[in-house]
């Protein structure tokens, strides 16, 4: 995943002073970050002593419910003890999840059914299977590169060019259970991950022939004028010649198209929701698994735009109340509504679409740059929008040109979707040194 999805450390205690005015019921007491902590484990303990053996009207939440007592148990265990503002968010987005597909949920049941749907349908040993029987594909993978010689003796010289073999264990997770859409097994699964393989490493094979010479000695017959007889001799003489052979190159180039790209590829929009909605909670089962490439769930970054703002300029009052609905949802790639959740380009795209403020459908980062007029950073004001480059990541495929997008809220601070959709500082170092522009999307 891209880099501007971190932010600062300092953040969390803007986060704890401003909890009480965006976590709701769960929060509205807080005044400090332990005290919102406090709150939630009441309510879901609360909510863990209900009975679950009313049903739910919607169909899946039925399905998700049923056999799987224990697993609630150990799922609110695991809650009460997680990050408290992102819990909330996450019981946000599938109460608009449930709404969409049903209008009899009781509220009284959306948070506790809103933790077993957010959570893993296998157990953690079928988890840490699924993640071994992965690391060992990709293991095969880089052995066959290693040894590419010797396993295509045909070929004079191999070259590999190839981009690092990983991939984000809860993305995998997210995308195996949204898949199987209830609990499943390795077996059940295996071709699923197998075209999963496929599609996030990318093997092309050119083959180069080219003529090479080699100089060798030869021995010939040349005539020679004998200097006791004045006549010409035939002798034997060796001379340096090049004899031409067929060189055969093969070039190998791997990409890794990133598992976390990959959604809207291999899931139904339907499914895209449900692997929003494990990214946003690791399953219930976060610390799970560790390394440098595994993603971190991070408590989004609250700010209070001043509201003198709002009340000045009307049009950025209903883009900013229609951009903080969302705060919390996860990063997903080719996102483009709350049902699947956003990246960067459909967040503003769909905030843009939805207060009127501009009829742009969907539109990646460097068209929505298109369809601005270009303005200076001193002529910046709360509505505009801010471009940055090159965010991908080194080696990442699509890192050219603009990649990012937010929305610039004044002094010095945008609303974009990172990972999660939050506030950030764009006095930040990552900011500057990534920086295209701002863009003026109405007068």
């Amino acid at each position: 995943m891209s880099t501007y999805e971190q932010r600062d450390d300092n953040a969390a205690v803007d986060a704890a002073e401003r909890a009480k005015k965006t976590a709701g019921d769960l929060g509205h007491a807080a005044k400090k970050h332990h005290q919102q902590k406090k709150s939630i484990k009441k309510r879901y303990a609360r909510a863990k002593r209900k009975s679950v053996r009313e049903q739910v009207s919607a169909d899946q939440a039925a399905k998700a419910v049923k056999g799987r007592a224990r697993q609630i148990e150990e799922t609110v265990r695991r809650v009460i003890h997680g990050k408290g503002i992102i819990l909330l968010i996450f019981v946000l987005l599938v109460v608009y999840m449930f709404t969409s597909l049903s209008s009899c949920v009781p509220l009284g049941q959306t948070a506790l059914q809103a933790m077993v749907i957010g959570t893993y349908p296998a157990e953690e040993d079928m988890l840490k299977d699924a993640e071994k029987v992965y690391c060992d594909m990709e293991k095969e993978l880089q052995h066959e590169l290693d040894h590419y010689e010797e396993l295509h003796p045909e070929y004079d010289e191999v070259q590999i060019d190839q981009m690092e073999l990983w991939h984000d264990p809860y993305a995998l997770m997210a995308l195996i259970s949204a898949h199987a859409g209830g609990e499943w097994t390795i077996e059940s699964v295996y071709g699923f991950m197998k075209g999963l393989f496929r599609q996030q490493y990318v093997v092309t094979t050119e083959v180069v022939t080219e003529t090479r010479y080699n100089r060798e000695w030869q021995t010939v017959y040349e005539q020679v004028l004998n200097p006791v007889t004045g006549e010409l001799e035939w002798q034997l003489v060796e001379e340096m010649i090049e004899v031409p052979y067929s060189y055969k190159i093969c070039k190998v180039k791997v990409v890794n198209k990133i598992l976390s790209h990959l959604p809207f590829h291999v899931l139904s929009r339907e499914q895209v929701g449900m692997y929003a909605v494990y990214m946003a909670t690791h399953g219930n089962m976060d610390g799970l698994f560790t390394g440098k490439h595994v993603s971190k769930l991070k408590e989004p970054l609250l700010y209070d735009v001043p509201p003198e703002y709002a009340q000045d300029d009307p049009q950025f009052g209903k883009l900013l109340e229609e951009a903080q609905k969302y705060i919390g949802y996860p990063y997903v790639w080719g996102g483009d509504s709350p049902e699947t959740s956003f990246d960067c380009s459909g967040f503003i795209s769909w905030i843009l679409n939805e207060t009127g403020t501009k009829h742009v459908g969907r539109l990646g980062a460097t068209s929505l740059y298109g369809v601005c007029k270009p303005i200076t950073p001193r002529e910046a004001r709360p509505g505009d929008l801010v471009f940055f480059q090159g965010t991908l990541g080194e080696g990442v495929e699509g890192n050219e040109g603009i990649t990012h997008v937010g929305l610039y809220v004044g002094d010095g601070m945008m609303l974009h979707c990172g990972n999660p959709i939050s506030f950030a500082d764009l006095n930040r170092t990552y900011f500057r040194q990534h920086f295209y522009g701002y863009g003026r999307v109405y007068e």
